[in-house]
């Protein structure tokens, strides 16, 4: 399965960049007549696709890099969502969507040639996070707002910005059960210590960028495909951040259990003779991120006005 997706993906992406690079509108044909304006409308949408996270786990050779560099696919894992959009006008449309998806990644997965990702490899992590995640977007159609000719196309490229929440829970995999890593507080989050860390929140914030493309099947049913991107403003999606610390200061602040738990977590090193207290855990410049390649199926439905064109 995993070498299966390995290959699908990057295929996938290819094809959907190709969609959105074709000149749609040099061949009027493409145009179909009788197509309603949506100005007015509502759009109710069912989502699927797949997710990659981008974060300090994984990657590929070299430096870590953040975004696209260090995709890893056997770390895509499905997405499912609803959508809800209100088209104010032909090329303007705000959209409420709420999606549930996995986030994944694991030091594993990278190929270890002896360069500068060695080290991500020996480190020997890895995490699984459920996540959910509602955003509001505005979402802008271009064809449709400089062509003043036709007002709805057959075919509309589109991009879309929002605000939104998610929620996110890291684990990993330990002794044949998920174990959440917050509250083990794996790099001294909240020790007296370590005044800078603080205890991370596993709801925040985030800002999607759409870009898509929209094929209208009739004045019902439309077909899109996309990526959304996402900007968070946190590092802890993986629950690692930035150095290792003292693993006897989980006995001061820990309960015994958690303390076992913690000193057998916080690191899982291939190395472990070279793990020590204040070495680099992980590169705490860059926030984690993740991206979507996406398909909805949508339904039109609403008042507005009953514009033919053609007709």
């Amino acid at each position: 399965m995993k070498k299966f997706l390995h290959r699908r993906i990057p295929l996938a992406l290819t094809v959907v960049c190709a969609l959105l690079i074709f000149p749609l509108t040099s061949i009027k044909a493409q145009y179909q007549d009788q197509l309603e304006d949506i100005t007015g409308h509502w759009e109710a949408s069912v989502v699927g696709g797949m997710t990659n996270f981008f974060g300090d786990l994984g990657g590929n050779r070299g430096v870590g890099k953040p975004f696209i560099k260090d995709f890893n696919g056997p770390a895509s894992r499905p997405l499912a969502g609803l959508s809800l959009n209100y088209f104010k006008y032909s090329w303007l449309s705000i959209k409420a969507i709420v999606n549930y998806t996995t986030l994944t990644g694991a030091d594993s997965l990278i190929k270890n040639t002896g360069d500068a990702e060695r080290w991500r490899y020996y480190r020997n992590l890895s995490f699984r996070s459920r996540a959910i995640e509602g955003s509001i977007n505005a979402e802008i159609y271009p064809v449709m707002l400089f062509d003043k000719d036709i007002e709805i196309h057959t075919f509309s490229p589109y991009i879309g910005a929002g605000i939104g929440l998610f929620h996110f829970n890291p684990k990993t995999y330990y002794q044949g059960q998920w174990v959440a890593l917050k509250p083990l507080h794996t790099e001294g989050e909240g020790f007296a210590e370590y005044p800078d860390r603080k205890p991370y929140h596993l709801l925040q914030f985030y800002i999607p960028v759409t870009i898509g493309l929209k094929i209208y099947i009739n004045n019902t049913f439309a077909v899109s495909a996309g990526f959304i991107f996402r900007k968070t403003f946190t590092d802890y999606i993986d629950d690692i951040h930035t150095t290792y610390i003292d693993p006897a200061l989980f006995d001061k602040y820990l309960s015994p259990s958690q303390a076992v738990l913690a000193k057998a977590l916080y690191s899982r090193s291939i190395t472990p003779w070279k793990v020590k207290p204040n070495i680099f855990k992980a590169n705490p410049n860059d926030n984690d991120s993740y991206v979507t390649l996406f398909f909805t199926l949508s339904v039109r439905f609403g008042g507005g006005p009953r514009f033919f064109y053609g007709g």
